[in-house]
C-alpha cells in the first residue's frame, strides 16, 4: 500500500489546480470544494504521473469512495462514465497504464 503525503507542497498544488479546472465534482456538480476529493486516474504508485494534471479528476466523497456509484466501489460504472464524459482524459490514463510499469 502506498502511503500518501497529503500535506506535501506538490500534492496541495496538484489538488488546487484540479479543483480550479473542474470547479467541483465532475459527476454531480457539487461545488463545495473543501469537500471534494481529487482522484488519481492512474494510481499514485505510478510516480511518474502522480501529479500530472490530466491524471486528476475532482469527485465529491460520494462519487469518489462512499457511494454505490463511486470510482472505488464501482470502477466499471466509473469507466463507462469517463468513456462518455471525459474520453480524452480516459484515453491518456489507459495508454499510461498499459505502457508503463509501476516504479517504486
Amino acid at each position: 500500500m502506498v502511503k500518501r503525503n497529503f500535506k506535501s507542497k506538490k500534492h496541495k498544488e496538484w489538488r488546487k489546480l484540479a479543483l480550479k479546472r473542474d470547479g467541483g465534482c465532475v459527476i454531480c456538480s457539487e461545488k463545495i470544494l473543501k469537500y471534494c476529493n481529487v482522484h488519481h486516474l492512474v494510481p499514485s504508485m505510478f510516480h511518474k504521473y502522480e501529479f500530472e494534471l490530466d491524471n486528476a479528476i475532482c469527485l465529491c466523497p460520494n462519487h469518489h469512495t462512499l457511494g454505490k456509484f463511486s470510482a472505488h466501489k464501482n470502477p466499471i460504472w466509473f469507466y463507462e462514465w469517463m468513456l462518455h464524459h471525459r474520453t480524452d482524459q480516459l484515453r491518456i490514463a489507459i495508454t499510461r497504464l498499459f505502457n508503463e510499469n509501476p516504479v517504486r
